[in-house]
């Protein structure tokens, strides 16, 4: 139950903030390509007022002076501005020294077809050259130039204020996206996690958060209706075993009682004492398995409240191993606790003791060790160990490598699983090995 109430917020997070950071960056590029284009218009059209306003001012001058063309005074022309002849000699203004080869080309080829040439040189510096008439019937034509520098600058810079910009507000959104997801999941979580807790340890409590008027309340209530029917399945549960178990005591009472007594009467044939004896040993250990499922419905829920030293375990058990057998104890040297009831500890371990003390030839041993949450105790033998066939389905009900009914180990799992824990096989380099989980104190 505790995965399907776990919340996973790291994922759910990270892709609330995901989705945030590539919409904000798609956002931004979009408004960053957006500005460029604008910024880049915006140039262009500067660059060709500038032109335009630059040529007709020397038109003015040139088409209202009555001074001829081959004049060297003419002072009152526009900066960056060059005057030519009907030849293409310049015979007034200035233009930038790098431009004037092509602006003295740009002038001849105007002349030549009649109309305005523009053309961009050395990258940044735009020329434009319109031929004129003077009211003298003099022929002529007229160079302006403006560099685009200031302008690419500002676009560069731009650009630049842009990228910065659509990094912090990318930033800022999936900062904001992460702390909001956090503070909207975090009672969540912690709701899903006491729930899963509760379910499994404390069936008692409830989140109870009222009228559910908002998200959260709906979701308490929800939480604590599944832990009504939780704890009403248990409770189940438990009424059905106790029932079961009841009723099976009792006829196994006067089963193994019967064969006893019959044993104690004497029994002259062989054949029938060996089966008397039979049916004794499994009444005895059905009723040890009742008495299992009994302990197990009664006290479940119990083990968050119950510590149980790794010592007491191993002396619960030792009378199980007989005095042929050596006991190797490295598991008591572990003084933390495990976080259930002894008698059910005992119980879910002492299959495990009996079906080591089965196949030992000379040693049964137990190691433990920790790990943040749990008690690790390892029961070895030195045995034939578990044959291939068997190692799969070790702990299935009716499994037996002997004569057994199969059950021990199944029951075992099932104590340890109710626990939190679990059994399973270990690897064992000689005989078999048995590795049971426990909650730890």
């Amino acid at each position: 139950m505790s995965g399907m109430l776990r919340l996973r917020p790291r994922g759910f997070r990270t892709q609330i903030v995901a989705s945030t950071v590539l919409l904000m960056a798609f956002v931004m590029i979009v408004l960053t390509t957006g500005t460029q284009a604008v910024l880049e218009w915006n140039t262009h059209n500067d660059v060709r007022r500038v032109l335009d306003e630059r040529t007709q001012a020397v038109l003015e001058v040139v088409r209202a002076t009555g001074k001829p063309l081959d004049s060297q005074s003419w002072e009152s022309i526009e900066p960056l501005s060059r005057v030519f002849d009907a030849n293409g000699a310049p015979v007034g203004g200035s233009i930038q020294h790098v431009a004037e080869g092509d602006a003295t080309e740009l002038a001849a080829e105007a002349l030549s077809t009649g109309q305005r040439q523009d053309a961009v040189v050395h990258g940044d510096l735009n020329l434009r050259a319109v031929p004129f008439t003077t009211r003298a019937g003099e022929r002529g034509a007229v160079v302006v130039s403006e560099t685009s520098e200031p302008y690419e600058r500002t676009e560069l810079e731009a650009l630049i204020a842009m990228i910065v910009l659509g990094l912090l507000v990318v930033g800022v959104a999936g900062g904001i996206a992460w702390r909001v997801t956090r503070q909207a999941l975090e009672p969540v979580e912690q709701m899903a996690v006491r729930a899963a807790d509760w379910s499994e340890h404390d069936l008692s409590h409830r989140f109870d958060l009222g009228t559910p008027d908002n998200e959260l309340s709906k979701l308490g209530e929800t939480l604590d209706h599944l832990l009504d029917r939780v704890a009403a399945a248990i409770r189940a549960e438990q009424r059905l075993t106790a029932e079961l178990a009841h009723e099976l005591r009792t006829p196994l009472t006067t089963i193994q009682g019967a064969a006893d007594l019959a044993l104690l009467r004497g029994v002259a044939d062989d054949d029938a004492r060996e089966d008397l004896e039979a049916i004794s040993t499994a009444a005895r250990r059905m009723t040890g398995v009742i008495a299992t499922l009994l302990d197990l419905a009664r006290e479940r829920g119990a083990s968050a409240k119950s510590s149980t030293p790794l010592a007491a375990i191993v002396e619960a058990v030792r009378p199980l191993v007989p005095d042929h057998l050596e006991l190797i104890d490295e598991a008591s040297a572990i003084t933390v606790p495990v976080a259930a009831p002894a008698s059910l500890v005992v119980q879910a371990v002492s299959p495990i003791v009996e079906n080591a003390v089965r196949y030992a030839r000379s040693t049964v041993r137990f190691d433990a060790r920790l790990t943040p949450d749990q008690v690790h105790l390892l029961i070895s033998d030195d045995g034939p160990g578990l044959a291939a066939t068997v190692r799969g389905k070790v702990f299935e009900p009716g499994t037996s490598a002997s004569d057994g009914t199969g059950l021990g180990l199944g029951i075992s799992r099932r104590v340890a699983r109710s626990l939190g824990g679990d059994v399973d096989v270990a690897e064992a380099t000689d005989g078999a090995a048995f590795l049971v989980r426990l909650p730890r104190r």
